[in-house]
Protein backbone atom coordinates (compact mmCIF):
# COMPACT_ATOMS: atom_id res chain seq x y z
CA UNK A 1 0.00 0.00 0.00
CA UNK A 2 1.96 2.60 -1.11
CA UNK A 3 -0.49 5.46 -0.80
CA UNK A 4 -1.46 6.14 3.40
CA UNK A 5 -2.60 8.75 5.39
CA UNK A 6 -1.70 9.07 9.08
CA UNK A 7 -2.89 11.41 11.62
CA UNK A 8 -2.75 12.33 15.30
CA UNK A 9 -3.84 14.64 17.50
CA UNK A 10 -4.07 16.16 20.87
CA UNK A 11 -6.09 19.28 22.20
CA UNK A 12 -3.71 21.76 20.56
CA UNK A 13 -1.99 19.83 18.08
CA UNK A 14 -2.66 18.26 15.17
CA UNK A 15 -0.13 15.81 12.88
CA UNK A 16 -0.71 14.75 9.52
CA UNK A 17 1.78 12.37 7.10
CA UNK A 18 0.40 11.16 3.68
CA UNK A 19 3.12 8.71 1.40
CA UNK A 20 1.52 8.99 -2.13
CA UNK A 21 3.22 7.96 -5.31
CA UNK A 22 6.69 7.46 -3.54
CA UNK A 23 6.62 10.87 -2.16
CA UNK A 24 6.23 12.27 1.19
CA UNK A 25 4.12 15.12 2.61
CA UNK A 26 3.62 16.03 6.82
CA UNK A 27 1.13 18.74 8.28
CA UNK A 28 2.20 19.24 12.11
CA UNK A 29 0.46 22.31 13.83
CA UNK A 30 -0.36 23.42 17.35
CA UNK A 31 -3.82 24.11 16.86
CA UNK A 32 -7.30 23.09 18.06
CA UNK A 33 -7.43 19.61 16.68
CA UNK A 34 -11.38 19.34 16.88
CA UNK A 35 -12.10 22.44 14.98
CA UNK A 36 -9.18 22.36 12.76
CA UNK A 37 -8.03 18.73 11.68
CA UNK A 38 -10.43 18.18 8.59
CA UNK A 39 -9.53 21.40 7.31
CA UNK A 40 -6.34 21.10 7.55
CA UNK A 41 -6.37 17.21 5.78
CA UNK A 42 -8.07 18.69 3.29
CA UNK A 43 -5.96 21.80 2.81
CA UNK A 44 -2.52 19.33 2.50
CA UNK A 45 -4.00 17.30 0.12
CA UNK A 46 -5.61 20.15 -2.10
CA UNK A 47 -2.26 21.72 -2.38
CA UNK A 48 -0.21 19.00 -3.05
CA UNK A 49 -2.43 18.07 -5.65
CA UNK A 50 -3.12 14.03 -3.52
CA UNK A 51 -6.53 12.62 -4.52
CA UNK A 52 -7.73 11.07 -1.97
CA UNK A 53 -9.59 8.30 -3.68
CA UNK A 54 -6.22 6.93 -4.38
CA UNK A 55 -5.16 6.45 -0.43
CA UNK A 56 -5.49 2.71 0.25
CA UNK A 57 -5.30 2.92 4.31
CA UNK A 58 -5.16 5.13 6.71
CA UNK A 59 -3.39 5.24 10.57
CA UNK A 60 -3.83 6.36 13.47
CA UNK A 61 -2.86 6.25 17.63
CA UNK A 62 -4.11 4.66 20.00
CA UNK A 63 -2.54 6.48 22.98
CA UNK A 64 -1.75 6.99 25.43
CA UNK A 65 -2.27 10.63 25.92
CA UNK A 66 -4.88 12.94 25.60
CA UNK A 67 -7.99 10.90 25.44
CA UNK A 68 -9.91 13.70 23.59
CA UNK A 69 -7.31 14.22 21.06
CA UNK A 70 -6.83 10.75 19.95
CA UNK A 71 -10.84 10.11 19.78
CA UNK A 72 -10.44 13.29 17.28
CA UNK A 73 -7.95 11.75 15.14
CA UNK A 74 -9.66 8.15 15.50
CA UNK A 75 -13.50 9.31 14.48
CA UNK A 76 -11.70 10.88 11.58
CA UNK A 77 -9.65 8.15 10.94
CA UNK A 78 -12.96 5.71 10.71
CA UNK A 79 -14.80 7.91 8.63
CA UNK A 80 -12.24 8.69 5.87
CA UNK A 81 -11.89 4.68 6.03
CA UNK A 82 -15.62 4.32 5.88
CA UNK A 83 -16.25 6.53 2.77
CA UNK A 84 -13.33 5.02 0.63
CA UNK A 85 -14.26 1.47 1.61
CA UNK A 86 -10.36 1.68 2.83
CA UNK A 87 -8.57 -0.43 5.65
CA UNK A 88 -7.72 1.18 8.73
CA UNK A 89 -5.69 0.60 11.80
CA UNK A 90 -4.44 2.26 15.22
CA UNK A 91 -0.95 1.89 16.57
CA UNK A 92 0.48 2.43 20.30
CA UNK A 93 2.97 5.39 20.66
CA UNK A 94 4.84 2.69 22.90
CA UNK A 95 5.00 0.88 19.67
CA UNK A 96 6.84 4.08 17.61
CA UNK A 97 8.70 4.54 20.27
CA UNK A 98 9.73 0.84 20.51
CA UNK A 99 10.30 1.26 16.29
CA UNK A 100 12.41 4.35 16.76
CA UNK A 101 14.50 2.35 19.31
CA UNK A 102 15.29 -0.26 17.00
CA UNK A 103 16.08 2.40 14.10
CA UNK A 104 18.89 3.37 16.42
CA UNK A 105 19.70 -0.16 17.50
CA UNK A 106 18.58 0.25 21.07
CA UNK A 107 17.86 -3.42 22.54
CA UNK A 108 14.94 -4.98 24.11
CA UNK A 109 15.15 -4.20 27.64
CA UNK A 110 13.75 -0.86 27.48
CA UNK A 111 11.60 0.96 29.75
CA UNK A 112 9.06 3.29 27.78
CA UNK A 113 7.72 6.61 29.88
CA UNK A 114 5.92 8.89 28.36
CA UNK A 115 4.22 12.09 29.93
CA UNK A 116 0.57 12.30 31.45
CA UNK A 117 -1.15 15.18 32.21
CA UNK A 118 -1.58 14.51 35.65
CA UNK A 119 2.33 14.25 37.00
CA UNK A 120 2.00 10.56 36.50
CA UNK A 121 4.28 8.67 33.96
CA UNK A 122 2.58 6.33 31.26
CA UNK A 123 5.20 3.18 31.36
CA UNK A 124 5.98 0.07 29.46
CA UNK A 125 8.62 -2.52 30.15
CA UNK A 126 10.31 -4.76 28.00
CA UNK A 127 13.20 -7.09 29.78
CA UNK A 128 13.93 -11.02 29.52
CA UNK A 129 11.46 -11.58 31.82
CA UNK A 130 8.40 -9.88 31.33
CA UNK A 131 5.84 -7.37 29.73
CA UNK A 132 3.54 -4.89 31.10
CA UNK A 133 1.69 -1.61 30.56
CA UNK A 134 0.57 1.07 33.45
CA UNK A 135 0.54 4.37 34.99
CA UNK A 136 2.68 5.14 37.91
CA UNK A 137 5.12 7.87 39.89
CA UNK A 138 8.99 8.12 38.37
CA UNK A 139 10.08 7.07 41.85
CA UNK A 140 8.26 3.57 41.38
CA UNK A 141 9.29 2.78 37.79
CA UNK A 142 12.35 1.31 38.97
CA UNK A 143 10.94 -1.66 40.52
CA UNK A 144 8.90 -2.81 37.71
CA UNK A 145 12.23 -4.21 35.63
CA UNK A 146 14.23 -7.30 37.23
CA UNK A 147 17.40 -6.46 35.69
CA UNK A 148 18.67 -2.70 34.33
CA UNK A 149 17.94 -1.14 31.92
CA UNK A 150 17.40 1.16 28.63
CA UNK A 151 15.41 4.57 29.78
CA UNK A 152 13.57 6.30 26.60
CA UNK A 153 10.72 7.89 25.72
CA UNK A 154 9.07 12.00 26.56
CA UNK A 155 10.09 11.93 30.28
CA UNK A 156 13.66 10.20 31.05
CA UNK A 157 14.81 13.37 32.86
CA UNK A 158 11.49 12.97 35.48
CA UNK A 159 13.09 9.36 36.17
CA UNK A 160 16.70 9.40 35.56
CA UNK A 161 17.93 10.95 39.21
CA UNK A 162 15.59 8.39 40.46
CA UNK A 163 16.82 5.30 38.93
CA UNK A 164 20.74 6.51 37.83
CA UNK A 165 22.27 2.84 39.34
CA UNK A 166 19.90 1.22 37.18
CA UNK A 167 20.22 2.39 34.10
CA UNK A 168 21.90 1.18 30.92
CA UNK A 169 21.53 4.51 28.85
CA UNK A 170 19.67 7.23 28.36
CA UNK A 171 17.71 8.23 24.98
CA UNK A 172 14.72 11.52 25.16
CA UNK A 173 12.37 10.94 21.61
CA UNK A 174 10.26 14.02 21.78
CA UNK A 175 8.69 13.69 18.35
CA UNK A 176 7.04 9.87 18.48
CA UNK A 177 3.51 11.83 18.04
CA UNK A 178 4.28 13.27 14.44
CA UNK A 179 1.93 11.48 12.01
CA UNK A 180 5.25 10.39 9.87
CA UNK A 181 6.30 7.46 12.45
CA UNK A 182 2.99 5.75 11.75
CA UNK A 183 3.86 5.18 8.31
CA UNK A 184 6.22 2.68 9.13
CA UNK A 185 3.22 0.27 10.32
CA UNK A 186 1.82 -0.05 6.85
CA UNK A 187 1.62 -4.01 7.54
CA UNK A 188 -0.55 -3.67 10.46
CA UNK A 189 -3.38 -2.70 7.93
CA UNK A 190 -2.89 -6.25 6.74
CA UNK A 191 -4.37 -7.59 10.00
CA UNK A 192 -7.62 -7.77 11.61
CA UNK A 193 -7.11 -4.99 14.07
CA UNK A 194 -9.86 -2.08 15.05
CA UNK A 195 -9.37 1.36 15.88
CA UNK A 196 -9.97 2.21 20.11
CA UNK A 197 -8.04 4.18 22.45
CA UNK A 198 -5.90 2.45 24.62
CA UNK A 199 -7.26 3.69 28.02
CA UNK A 200 -4.33 3.06 31.10
CA UNK A 201 -5.25 3.80 34.58
CA UNK A 202 -3.87 2.98 38.32
CA UNK A 203 -6.73 0.60 38.47
CA UNK A 204 -7.80 -0.76 34.89
CA UNK A 205 -3.72 -1.23 34.21
CA UNK A 206 -4.21 -1.74 30.73
CA UNK A 207 -7.49 -1.79 27.78
CA UNK A 208 -8.73 -1.08 24.71
CA UNK A 209 -12.29 0.64 25.22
Amino acid sequence: MKNLMAVTACLKRCSIAISYENKFYEINENVDASANLVHLAHNLAQSKDIDLKKISGVITASGPGSFTGIRVAQSFAKGLAMSLKIPSTSVSYFEVIKNICREKNIGNNTLVVIGSEKGQLYYETNDNNFHKIGISAPDALGRLLSDKFFLVGDSVDEVVHHWRDRIIGVCRIDDFRNAKHLLNFAEALGEKSRISPLYINAQSNCRYV
